[in-house]
Protein backbone atom coordinates (compact mmCIF):
# COMPACT_ATOMS: atom_id res chain seq x y z
CA UNK A 1 0.00 0.00 0.00
CA UNK A 2 1.55 3.28 -1.12
CA UNK A 3 0.80 6.29 1.06
CA UNK A 4 1.04 9.58 -0.89
CA UNK A 5 3.88 11.86 0.21
CA UNK A 6 1.51 14.82 0.64
CA UNK A 7 -0.53 12.77 3.12
CA UNK A 8 2.62 11.65 4.98
CA UNK A 9 3.76 15.30 5.24
CA UNK A 10 0.33 16.36 6.52
CA UNK A 11 0.30 13.62 9.17
CA UNK A 12 3.88 14.55 10.16
CA UNK A 13 2.88 18.18 10.75
CA UNK A 14 -0.33 17.27 12.58
CA UNK A 15 1.49 14.80 14.84
CA UNK A 16 4.22 17.34 15.64
CA UNK A 17 1.53 19.85 16.59
CA UNK A 18 -0.32 17.35 18.80
CA UNK A 19 2.91 16.24 20.46
CA UNK A 20 3.85 19.83 21.21
CA UNK A 21 0.49 21.02 22.55
CA UNK A 22 -0.19 17.92 24.65
CA UNK A 23 3.41 17.38 25.81
CA UNK A 24 3.33 13.91 24.31
CA UNK A 25 -0.02 12.81 25.74
CA UNK A 26 -1.30 12.57 22.14
CA UNK A 27 0.84 11.68 19.13
CA UNK A 28 2.97 8.90 20.54
CA UNK A 29 0.83 6.28 18.82
CA UNK A 30 -0.66 6.25 15.34
CA UNK A 31 -2.81 3.18 15.23
CA UNK A 32 -0.54 0.35 16.30
CA UNK A 33 2.68 2.25 15.50
CA UNK A 34 4.89 4.02 18.04
CA UNK A 35 5.92 7.52 17.00
CA UNK A 36 8.66 9.81 18.23
CA UNK A 37 9.72 13.36 17.54
CA UNK A 38 13.29 13.66 16.34
CA UNK A 39 14.94 17.08 16.72
CA UNK A 40 18.13 17.38 14.66
CA UNK A 41 20.34 20.33 13.78
CA UNK A 42 20.18 21.16 10.08
CA UNK A 43 23.54 20.46 8.48
CA UNK A 44 23.24 23.48 6.18
CA UNK A 45 21.16 25.91 8.24
CA UNK A 46 22.15 25.11 11.82
CA UNK A 47 18.45 25.37 12.71
CA UNK A 48 16.57 22.72 14.67
CA UNK A 49 14.51 20.47 12.41
CA UNK A 50 11.77 18.25 13.83
CA UNK A 51 10.27 15.14 12.25
CA UNK A 52 7.78 12.53 13.37
CA UNK A 53 9.14 9.01 12.86
CA UNK A 54 7.96 5.47 13.38
CA UNK A 55 10.29 3.71 15.77
CA UNK A 56 10.97 0.47 17.56
CA UNK A 57 12.52 -0.16 20.93
CA UNK A 58 15.63 -2.29 21.19
CA UNK A 59 16.55 -2.40 24.83
CA UNK A 60 16.99 1.21 25.96
CA UNK A 61 17.63 2.36 22.39
CA UNK A 62 15.09 3.68 19.93
CA UNK A 63 15.50 2.43 16.36
CA UNK A 64 14.50 4.37 13.24
CA UNK A 65 14.70 3.53 9.56
CA UNK A 66 15.49 6.11 6.85
CA UNK A 67 13.01 4.67 4.34
CA UNK A 68 11.56 8.11 3.52
CA UNK A 69 8.26 6.45 2.56
CA UNK A 70 10.08 4.55 -0.21
CA UNK A 71 11.24 7.67 -2.03
CA UNK A 72 14.42 7.49 -4.12
CA UNK A 73 16.27 9.97 -1.87
CA UNK A 74 17.29 9.83 1.77
CA UNK A 75 15.32 11.92 4.27
CA UNK A 76 16.90 15.18 5.39
CA UNK A 77 17.00 14.06 9.03
CA UNK A 78 19.31 11.21 8.02
CA UNK A 79 21.86 13.63 6.51
CA UNK A 80 21.53 15.87 9.58
CA UNK A 81 22.37 12.94 11.86
CA UNK A 82 25.30 11.95 9.65
CA UNK A 83 26.70 15.49 10.00
CA UNK A 84 25.91 15.71 13.73
CA UNK A 85 24.83 12.48 15.46
CA UNK A 86 23.70 14.28 18.62
CA UNK A 87 19.96 14.95 18.69
CA UNK A 88 16.95 15.27 20.96
CA UNK A 89 14.03 12.82 20.98
CA UNK A 90 10.58 12.90 22.50
CA UNK A 91 8.86 9.52 22.84
CA UNK A 92 5.48 10.06 24.45
CA UNK A 93 6.07 12.31 27.47
CA UNK A 94 9.73 11.30 27.79
CA UNK A 95 12.52 13.50 26.44
CA UNK A 96 15.99 12.17 25.67
CA UNK A 97 19.31 13.44 24.43
CA UNK A 98 20.58 10.79 22.03
CA UNK A 99 23.52 9.89 19.87
CA UNK A 100 22.68 8.26 16.55
CA UNK A 101 24.63 5.27 15.34
CA UNK A 102 24.04 3.61 11.98
CA UNK A 103 23.98 -0.19 12.16
CA UNK A 104 25.47 -2.62 9.64
CA UNK A 105 25.95 -6.34 9.09
CA UNK A 106 24.15 -8.87 11.26
CA UNK A 107 22.78 -6.11 13.51
CA UNK A 108 21.21 -4.44 10.46
CA UNK A 109 19.68 -7.75 9.33
CA UNK A 110 18.24 -8.41 12.80
CA UNK A 111 16.71 -4.95 13.10
CA UNK A 112 15.41 -4.94 9.51
CA UNK A 113 13.54 -8.18 10.24
CA UNK A 114 12.16 -6.61 13.41
CA UNK A 115 10.89 -3.63 11.33
CA UNK A 116 9.25 -5.94 8.80
CA UNK A 117 7.54 -7.95 11.55
CA UNK A 118 6.32 -4.88 13.40
CA UNK A 119 5.67 -2.34 10.65
CA UNK A 120 4.52 -3.97 7.42
CA UNK A 121 4.72 -0.65 5.55
CA UNK A 122 8.48 -1.10 5.18
CA UNK A 123 8.08 -4.07 2.84
CA UNK A 124 6.08 -1.80 0.52
CA UNK A 125 8.67 0.98 0.82
CA UNK A 126 11.38 -1.49 -0.21
CA UNK A 127 9.51 -2.30 -3.45
CA UNK A 128 9.53 1.33 -4.60
CA UNK A 129 13.26 2.05 -4.59
CA UNK A 130 16.60 0.29 -4.96
CA UNK A 131 18.44 2.50 -2.48
CA UNK A 132 19.39 1.06 0.90
CA UNK A 133 17.36 2.01 3.96
CA UNK A 134 19.77 2.98 6.72
CA UNK A 135 18.78 1.88 10.21
CA UNK A 136 19.92 4.01 13.12
CA UNK A 137 20.04 3.39 16.83
CA UNK A 138 19.18 6.44 18.88
CA UNK A 139 21.12 5.83 22.07
CA UNK A 140 20.09 7.87 25.12
CA UNK A 141 22.90 9.79 26.77
CA UNK A 142 22.93 11.23 30.25
CA UNK A 143 23.07 14.97 30.56
CA UNK A 144 26.29 16.17 32.12
CA UNK A 145 25.87 18.10 35.34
Amino acid sequence: MHIPTTFVNFVDKATRWLYYWTDGRIGGKQGKYSMLLLHTVGRKTGQVRTHTLLYLRDGENMVVCASNNGQSHYPGWYWNLKANPRARVQAGRQHYNVVAEEVTGAEYDRLWQKFLETISLYADHRKRTARPFPILLLKPVRQED
